[in-house]
């Protein structure tokens, strides 16, 4: 095996891998490996759909983890193993994003019943604390508008179409709703605007420029 080439070494265009060459002989580790890499492919692919509860996703991980372990160690010199890669690595997007950000909501949510939410500045405050974690949560939950399994104990969080069932989304749910109905409510007190139109605009109007930074427009033209 070459172990100086890289095919990942410009991350913005990869090479083929050695493996992809006419003349290339595969050694039978490289063939067992790949078989084995095969088989893990179909096993976890057992449908159109990957329907998961967050504990039966956290058995495939563990039960496939060594031979991810094993093959990633490759990837840079063969592309024979990418598409088990690829999946199991979308399963580990999906599986932190579920249980990771379902903790910090959950701990958003317990921040937020410390504090008297009818006085303003709190909800303020709230908001830009969580800012980021509301927009981590909205990128994946966003996945679910191209959905059309029409299956509604499931919720797409992935491009590749890995589905979380929502009793193990219960609290991202919540933070999201609350976050999204006090932001909306802001947005219309200062920006005269409804949440639908927020999500209409277009770069030609000016207020476009503003849509995703309410608060340094309030900052700016209000004094809430």
């Amino acid at each position: 095996m070459n172990k100086i080439y890289n095919r990942h070494e410009d991350p913005f265009e990869w090479l083929p891998g050695l493996d992809a060459s006419e003349d290339f002989i595969a050694p039978p580790s490289y063939t067992d490996l790949f078989n084995r890499c095969d088989q893990a492919y179909d096993d976890i692919l057992t449908g159109d759909v990957l329907n998961y509860r967050l504990d039966e996703l956290k058995a495939v991980l563990d039960k496939h983890q060594d031979l991810f372990d094993e093959a990633d160690q490759l990837v840079t010199v063969y592309e024979g193993f990418d598409h088990f890669i690829y999946l199991y690595d979308a399963l580990i997007s999906a599986y932190q994003f579920t249980h990771d950000q379902g903790w910090n909501a959950y701990f958003a949510l317990d921040d937020y019943s410390k504090f008297d939410m009818s006085i303003e500045r709190h909800v303020l405050d709230w908001l830009k604390a969580y800012g980021d974690l509301n927009n981590t949560i909205a990128f994946h939950l966003h996945f679910n508008t191209d959905c059309d399994c029409n299956n509604l104990s499931y919720y797409r969080i992935s491009p590749i179409g890995i589905h979380i069932h929502h009793d193990d989304l219960a609290k991202i749910f919540e933070f999201s709703r609350l976050y999204a109905a006090h932001y909306a409510e802001l947005l219309i007190k200062y920006m005269d605007i409804s949440w639908e139109e927020y999500h209409t605009l277009t770069e030609k109007e000016p207020l476009y420029y503003r849509r995703d930074n309410l608060f340094y427009y309030l900052s700016k033209n209000k004094n809430p």
